[in-house]
Order: structure tokens, then sequence, then C-alpha cells
């Protein structure tokens, strides 16, 4: 399971022994992904100053005001976020916060840890070094309470301090647990010696020159960023616009998840957040969603202005269609003109056969293909010529997308 699936375990278990009380008296909690789309949620900036957090109160889960550090969706009144909590309603953000507010407290600390005791018999943790303060204090109760545990990872790998994960904290935990360290030196994904070869010499930081090659030789392009994608060959498809920030971000993203799907068998990343934010019953779009949207990239297929302005016209009405009580307003002139862009992004791939998937590296981290295709930018090969280093966490997202190829990597 995830460490998220395991974080909702614990606090279930609270709930359920009684030991702590949700609002509304639930034990069973319906744990969203985010705040979007539910009501009373708004981007929150931080000159509005505060917005509402989870928190424990004696023996009750209650709420506290937060300073906002950075721009985030969420519930600024109180009244408001604690009525989604008493309707047994909260993200995986309300689940990190209480079980942390449990491990601040001895009592709590130590029910978890007795639930641990009889329900685990091993802890494998995988891509440690992504683990945030949570998760390790999760993995050194296990440890304590006599679990046997096992942590993997590798330091190259890390990408996840944005959100909140510390590698640093790792090797401090390893030595001060007296772990019994087995260095891993080999890889098994790599199938040549020339991406061994690689593999050595972006490990050793020594500089590397990668060659060019042609988008129809490789299995899935990588970059850094989403538009870095969308901005190369039209061969490939790129799995997401990235960031919903509004409703019509969320319509263009339910036309996407049709292309994507016809080509690769799996759905656009960020379909579902784009499926609440409009309010849409997730089983009638993929019930109903081919035969509704498909007009409107026939539409769209014609790749004109005319069409393109036409699309979008369907597209609201394809989202009433599909029951949507939401109603797409028009954008300012700057972002009108990105949405125009991308609706014109997606008719260029429409007739498009052989397309090839396109993903931020944060999305492919953990996958891999035969032949893998990077696009970076100037500066980035530069890093890569001059050697990278561990330390570096922008160096580590170069490690990680090329290191996603089993045989070659390339530049495209």
């Amino acid at each position: 399971m995830t460490l998220d699936s395991l974080h909702c375990e614990l606090v279930r278990h609270l709930l359920i022994s009684g030991v702590l009380h949700w609002p509304g008296g639930h034990t069973e909690l319906t744990v969203l992904d985010t705040w979007r789309g539910q009501a009373n949620t708004r981007l929150l900036l931080p000159e509005q100053r505060w917005r509402r957090v989870a928190t424990i109160t004696g023996a009750n889960v209650t709420s506290v005001a937060a300073p906002i550090t950075q721009p985030t969706y969420g519930i600024g009144a109180r009244a408001q976020f604690e009525a989604h909590l008493a309707n047994g309603v909260c993200t995986h953000e309300e689940i990190r916060a209480v079980l942390r507010a449990a491990f601040r407290r001895e009592d709590l600390r130590q029910v978890i840890a007795d639930y641990l005791r009889v329900t685990t018999r091993t802890l494998i943790v995988d891509e440690v070094f992504d683990a945030n303060n949570l998760d390790l204090a999760l993995i050194l109760l296990a440890g304590q309470s006599g679990i046997p545990t096992t942590l993997i990872g590798d330091p190259w790998q890390a990408l996840y301090e944005f959100r909140g994960a510390q590698p640093e904290l790792v090797p401090r935990l390893v030595d001060s647990q007296g772990y019994q360290t087995f260095p891993v030196n080999e890889s098994f994904r790599f199938t040549t010696p020339e991406m061994r070869h690689l593999a050595a010499e972006l490990r050793a930081g020594h500089g590397v020159i990668l060659p060019p090659g042609p988008v129809g030789d490789v299995d899935a392009v990588l970059a850094p960023e989403w538009d870095m994608l969308w901005q190369t060959s039209d061969r490939v498809l790129p799995l997401s616009f990235g960031r919903i920030d509004n409703q019509t971000d969320a319509a263009i993203v339910l036309l996407l998840d049709q292309l994507v799907t016809a080509h690769f068998g799996r759905g656009a990343i960020y379909a579902l957040e784009a499926m609440t934010l409009l309010g849409l019953d997730v089983e009638v779009v993929r019930a109903e969603g081919a035969r509704v949207l498909g007009p409107v990239l026939e539409t769209l297929s014609l790749a004109t202005p005319q069409a393109t302005a036409a699309a979008i016209q369907q597209l609201r009405g394809a989202l009433r269609e599909l029951g949507s009580p939401r109603q797409l307003r028009r954008l300012p002139a700057a972002r009108e003109a990105l949405q125009v862009e991308r609706l014109r992004a997606i008719a260029d791939r429409l007739n498009r056969s052989g397309c090839v998937p396109g993903m931020t590296v944060h999305q492919a981290k953990g996958k891999e293909w035969a032949a893998v295709g990077a696009r970076f930018k100037p500066g980035q090969i530069e890093r890569l010529a001059a050697g990278l280093s561990e330390m570096n966490p922008d160096d580590r997202l170069l490690y990680v997308a090329l290191t996603r190829a089993r045989e070659t990597a390339v530049l495209v």
C-alpha cells in the first residue's frame, strides 16, 4: 500500500478504538486527494493570511487557523471547513495533520504502536528518500515497536522535496537506529552496455553528452515541465497540460482524456480532478464520455480558427449533457488565448497515428521503457556536460529522466 493508505488506516483505528472522535461521530471517512471542486473551496493566497487545517484538541478532531505560505486550494472559514469534517469528508492533508498531532501525544502514539505490533509482521518501505517527517516518524515508531523494518531507496532519485520530502533525514535515521546497510551496485533495468555506462558516469559526476534522436525511435518522451512536451513534435502526445486552474482547464483535460485513452488505453493525468472540479460523476463520464465528447473532437479535427471556436461552444453543451452543474464562462483575454492554444495542440494530434506518450519526470518516476527521449533546456544540457551532483535537486531530476531507459536514452 502507499504510505497515504497506511496513514488513513491508522487514523481509522484511532476512531474505531474510541480514543479519538471525529466531528459527527464518523469512523469511516471519505478521503479526497484535494479540496478542489468542493463547496467553499478557493485558491487561497498568502495575502489572505489564514486557512483552516485539522488538529486534535483533547480527544476530538477539530480545526485551527494556519498561515498561508504559498498559493493553495483550501477553505478559509472555520464553519465551512468544519461542516465538511462533520460530514465525514476530508483530504489526505487532514489525515496527515491528525496523525502528526497524534504522534505528539504519548497516549495516542502508544495506541498506534500497539496496533502496528498486532497487525504488521514486517515493514518494507520503498523510495524512502521521498519520505517526509511524518513518514519517517512512522518508520521510527515501527522499529521501536519491534517490527523488522527494511528501507529501500536511492538518494539520486529523491524528487519530492516540494511535497515535504526530506532526503537528508534518512541517513540520520539509519545511523541512529543501527540499520544494517546493503549497498546495491547494479541495476537489473539496464540491458545494454550503453545504459550501464551512462548510469555509472552520471552517478560518478562525470560529464555526459547525449546523442540526439528522432521522436519516432523512442517509447516515451520525458521533460521537467508539461509545456516543454507540448512544444515539441506533434508526434508526442503529453498526458496532461499540468495543473488545473479553472473549469475551462478541466473541460479541456476531459477532451485530452478521450484522446489519451484512445492512443494508450489509460486516462489523462488529472482527469479525475477535472471531473471533480466540474461536478461530474466519474462513472457517467466513463460510460458516456466518448459518445458525448466525440463530436467535439470531430469539430476540432478540422484545425481551423472557426472549428476551435465552435468546439468550445460544443464543449459547454457536452458538459451539461454529462450532468455538470457548472457553466463555463469566457476567461480574461490572456487565459482564453491559452485555452485556444491548447485546443489547437490537441487538434494537431487528432489525426496522428503512432503517437508517443509524453510526461514529466515526476510522473515517470518508477516507470521504465526500452528507449527514452529526454527534452531538456539548454542550461540542463550544460549541467549534464559538466557533471551532476547528488546533492542538487535539479541534477537528480535529470538523472531520473535518463535512467528510465533500459536500452537507450537520447535527446529529442
